[in-house]
């Protein structure tokens, strides 16, 4: 069993690739403005030029409106030209599952607009993740009740947010490398479909919580 794995939420992109359940190479990556470029060639890389897969897994946000279009595009199209199934993981689970495998309520912090965060909170146990307050866009000045559950706050909104309210500072943090979502958890908390289905890995959509530009300025719908 081969399992991709695709991540390409924020700046910071990854591809990984399992081979019976174990990881087998993992791709981390800049990927501010190259993502286009770099993407589909490092997948080849580390899966081959026959593309011999059985099963994708990709991040599906919230985070970087164009990451999440061109590393869905790029999912989705795979599992269509191969046949096989693709699954959608929520960015925010695949965060707080990374910061490790201990049982902990963990707040994930992302940086969306200016002045704005996405946050949710996670229950961390055993490999799964369990949403206690599900991921929203919000102000950063209210993200402090917000995290009322978390034992541990992680992601890349984090240095925003402290600098909007101070009392986030006494935040038990996860740092480095843990502020950026992996390619590898992904395929970890994948939920699989039953085999390949062209319907099902079309309905495959971002979760964008926040409009694009192009939405917000011209009033159109961006799917």
């Amino acid at each position: 069993m081969r399992t991709l794995g695709i991540e390409t939420s924020a700046h910071i992109s990854s591809v990984a690739l399992f081979e019976g359940g174990t990881l087998v190479a993992e791709d981390i990556f800049s990927s501010r403005l190259v993502l286009c470029d770099e993407l589909t060639r490092r997948i080849v890389r580390i899966v081959g030029s026959e593309m011999a897969l059985d099963r994708i897994a990709v991040s599906c946000g919230p985070g970087s409106f164009t990451g999440l279009r061109i590393g869905l595009a790029t999912a989705k199209a795979l599992g269509h030209a191969l046949q096989v199934p693709v699954a959608c993981v929520p960015t925010q689970h695949v965060l707080a599952a990374g910061c490790g495998p201990q049982q902990t309520n963990v707040g994930v912090v992302q940086r969306a607009r200016i002045g704005h965060v996405y946050a949710g909170v996670y229950r961390v146990h055993g490999g799964a993740v369990e949403s206690l307050s599900d991921v929203e866009l919000m102000e950063t000045g209210d993200l402090y009740e917000k995290l009322s559950q978390a034992e541990l706050v992680v992601g890349d909104g984090l240095a925003e947010a402290m600098a909007a309210d101070e009392r986030l500072a006494d935040s038990r943090q996860a740092g480095p490398p843990y502020e950026i979502p992996r390619a590898s958890i992904t395929v970890m908390l994948a939920e699989w479909p039953e085999g390949f289905s062209i319907e099902q890995v079309a309905a495959l959509k971002p979760e964008y919580l926040l409009p694009s530009q192009a939405e917000r300025i011209h009033g159109i719908e961006i799917e």
